[in-house]
């Protein structure tokens, strides 16, 4: 997303209260609490996710296993898959491993189109690496990724929270033409606040740091992550449909020394046009 969201970290790493003993401080803004963010080699950083989710998608085909938490996508897929086509807009989906955790397990004669929305610099590190394919191609946008087709399911785990202004985010997902809408992983509380998380790079993205990627500095790097509010987040979802089900996710996911945070996802279904 390349002028908006430049500033956005995908990061699947491990959520804890404590971040290898570092206190998640709290902080009023997303831009107050990016002034105090360390600075990362964004380079590097995006090379390290990418790698590690085409080692993610080589392990699959090869060792045919699966973590449980991967499983997620499965919650979107088995509420929507009526037909022999099904096409995805997944934000924020890094290296596209939501995609090959659905190619392992669906029959093969069901046809994917699967679009992942992520910052310019990931999308374009991920067609450099060569993940792209006929059913899997990557977008710096929403606009661009809806532009010529409609979507079947909207799917956002673990990335809405990440962004500069998550409300805005979370609407434009709203407002797309799709039949369901699924956020999860996503931290949700009835006291909204804007934390600073810090994490190693190497924990970042899926699995160990690849062999091939010479860092020779695993360093801390802190961004912003905002814990979202309640009455908001579901006023936006209600725009879209249907709320059909709320599922209490990770608890105690992040914590301060004044409050703890659960991760959240919501299953909601287009409203029925009369």
């Amino acid at each position: 997303m390349n002028n908006i969201i430049k500033k956005v970290l995908r990061i699947t790493s491990k959520l804890t209260i404590l971040m290898r003993g570092q206190p998640i401080s709290e902080y009023s803004s997303y831009e107050e609490a990016l002034k105090q963010a360390d600075g990362y080699e964004d380079n590097i950083l995006t090379k390290v996710v990418v790698t590690k989710g085409k080692k993610f998608a080589e392990n699959i085909a090869k060792n045919k296993q699966l973590d449980l938490s991967s499983l997620r996508i499965f919650i979107g897929l088995a509420s929507i898959l009526n037909s022999k086509k099904l096409t995805v807009l997944d934000f924020g989906g890094a290296a596209g491993t939501h995609y090959f955790t659905a190619r392992s397990i669906l029959s093969k004669d069901i046809n994917l189109d699967w679009r992942v929305v992520e910052t310019n610099q990931m999308a374009q590190e991920a067609k450099k690496q060569g993940l792209e394919n006929s059913e899997l191609k990557f977008f710096d946008s929403i606009s661009n990724a809806v532009a010529y087709s409609k979507i079947n399911l909207v799917f956002a785990s673990s990335s809405i929270h990440y962004t500069p202004k998550p409300y805005e985010f979370l609407t434009s997902l709203a407002t797309i033409d799709a039949e369901m809408l699924i956020i999860t992983r996503t931290p949700i509380s009835d006291i909204p606040v804007v934390l600073l998380q810090n994490s190693l790079l190497s924990d970042n993205g899926i699995g160990e740091m690849p062999s091939e990627i010479e860092v020779t500095n695993n360093k801390m790097i802190s961004y912003p992550v905002s814990i979202m509010d309640r009455k908001e987040v579901e006023l936006i979802l209600k725009k879209f449909g249907n709320i059909r089900l709320k599922i209490k996710e990770d608890k105690i996911s992040y914590g301060t020394d004044k409050n703890t945070y659960d991760m959240w996802g919501y299953v909601v279904s287009k409203k029925n046009k009369k």
